[in-house]
């Protein structure tokens, strides 16, 4: 099973997966969630005989901002691609890019090309999953947290995630009695 991103695969007609050693396979989607941005790849190894190696999920709770990582991907088609640099923040919240997730924000050079790649720690360890970059202003990168994609990884593998929606919306009373004449008069 791979993980990547699910705006990766979401309208996909065919997967293919590059293995580290240049031989290369398709792969079929198990499972994708949009609002985490998260989708489950299973390849189809056919005549692939040797276990592969993998890289297990860190800890990303344990991360403090300062902590060095590394994220790897093919940016601008560019294989077996590493860039380096710190945590950011930890709990970074994105208004409009997920409901249910906080993200990991690093300076690590993201582009293109390193969406659905490991973001890993010091350890060798995947504790994110590299997803969103500013393309201006500098390396601005963020990728899903290790703990969100262990808590969502269950349910990928049984083809999707449900949620209930209440259609309500949260946001901040700065004002109240204004706020409430604005809802009376308008």
């Amino acid at each position: 099973e791979v993980l990547t991103n699910y705006h990766v695969v979401e309208k996909a007609v065919s997967i293919r997966c590059m293995l580290y050693d240049g031989r290369h396979y398709t792969a079929e989607t198990v499972g994708t969630d949009k609002e985490t941005d998260l989708a489950l790849l299973r390849l189809k190894l056919e005549g692939y005989r040797e276990p592969l190696p993998f890289a297990g999920l860190g800890d990303s709770a344990a991360l403090e901002e300062g902590d060095f990582v590394m994220a790897m991907g093919a940016p601008w088609g560019l294989n077996r691609s590493v860039s380096l640099g710190i945590v950011s923040c930890t709990r970074r919240y994105i208004p409009e890019e997920s409901e249910y997730s906080l993200w990991l924000q690093t300076d690590a050079a993201l582009n293109p090309g390193n969406s659905g790649g490991p973001l890993v720690n010091t350890s060798g360890e995947v504790i994110g999953i590299n997803t969103l970059a500013s393309m201006v202003g500098g390396d601005l990168g963020f990728a899903i947290p290790a703990s969100t994609v262990s808590r969502i990884l269950p349910r990928l593998r049984e083809g999707k995630v449900n949620r209930a929606w209440t259609g309500l919306r949260l946001q901040p009373l700065n004002d109240f009695d204004q706020n409430i004449y604005c809802l009376l008069y308008t």
